[in-house]
């Protein structure tokens, strides 16, 4: 049977395929279910410092080509996750805190409070495209670079950053460059397509309330989109930074890909929600399937060995 395990860090995978933020990792229950499925790992969904109940009304839709989200980080607020820590630890997998913050203020209170807990890796949050009237961090790349130099000084953890999409090759070198020089462990590419809608032409209506029907696009329609944002971080960053890939993941197939792209590791949204956890069951019989047809040992092996043409 061929080895599925990949690591980053002192994280190790023994099935590289988890659940994405935001997805089954608000509450303790959910976080529990996560750790007690196939998934290697689980993502405690981007906690803020106080509890949120996120936007009202209908805030997530989808369909067959994809989903859109304007969920506005609901969450418990960061005690209620570091008061968790403790017991998530007889799982023996990595559990990863996604945070977020309105200030580079609220990044630094949540990473000093996390930093005292058994988490296994902190993903710092600076790509929520659903916060009415909030910029978006990874856009700003003066005040991003400040902020990650300041955390890492302040963490000893295994420090990531999850990203949204960039549309140029320049800003994702300039990313890239500046996060191998600063220490970041690794990052996780790509949040949603922060500009997005969904319309229903039959009620003559869009399908989300929140910030004028406008929110996150993820699932298949972005795959090819994250794809991209792997290899050029890959490539740009020399194999230096460590890549945790997200973007209509849904199939063995689909894990292979990133993987031979770029990716150590793989992070499931939009058809986690659509198939709950059995999700992890099937790739990982799939995944198993498809090395031994290809006579994969490893599936370590693969990173990043994409042949092109």
């Amino acid at each position: 049977m061929s080895d599925l395990s990949t690591s980053i860090k002192k994280l190790y995978f023994d099935f590289p395929v988890f659940n994405a933020s935001g997805i089954l990792g608000a509450t303790e229950s959910e976080i529990k279910k996560v750790l007690e499925s196939e998934a290697g790992a689980v993502v405690i969904k981007s906690v803020t410092l106080e509890k949120r109940p996120g936007n009202t009304g209908v805030r997530f839709y989808w369909d067959d080509i994809g989903s859109i989200n304007s969920m506005g980080l609901p969450n418990q607020g960061i005690d209620y996750y570091c008061n968790l820590a403790d017991k998530l630890t007889k799982y023996n997998k990595p559990v990863i805190l996604s945070i977020a913050g309105f200030k580079e203020d609220d990044y630094k209170k949540i990473i000093a409070k996390a930093d005292k807990v058994p988490f296994s890796a902190i993903e710092v949050n600076l790509s929520c495209p659903n916060i009415e009237g909030k910029g978006i961090f990874a856009y700003d790349y003066k005040t991003m670079f400040r902020l990650l130099k300041d955390l890492r000084k302040k963490s000893k953890k295994v420090l990531g950053v999850k990203l949204p999409p960039y549309t140029q090759r320049e800003q994702i070198k300039g990313i890239a460059e500046n996060f191998v020089k600063i220490g970041i462990d690794f990052i996780t590419t790509m949040n949603t397509f922060p500009l997005s809608t969904y319309i229903d032409y039959q009620k003559e209506t869009m399908r989300i309330k929140p910030n004028m029907g406008i929110g996150g696009l993820g699932g298949k329609a972005v795959k090819q989109i994250a794809l991209a944002q792997v290899l050029l971080f890959k490539e740009y960053s020399n194999g230096k930074l460590p890549i945790i890939a997200v973007g209509g993941i849904s199939s063995a197939a689909d894990v292979y890909e990133f993987i031979l792209i770029g990716a150590t590791a793989v992070q499931i949204g939009t058809a986690l929600l659509k198939n709950d956890t059995k999700i992890f069951v099937q790739i990982k019989k799939d995944l198993s399937t498809l090395l031994k047809e290809k006579k994969v040992k490893r599936l370590s092996d693969k990173i990043g060995n994409l042949k092109y043409l």
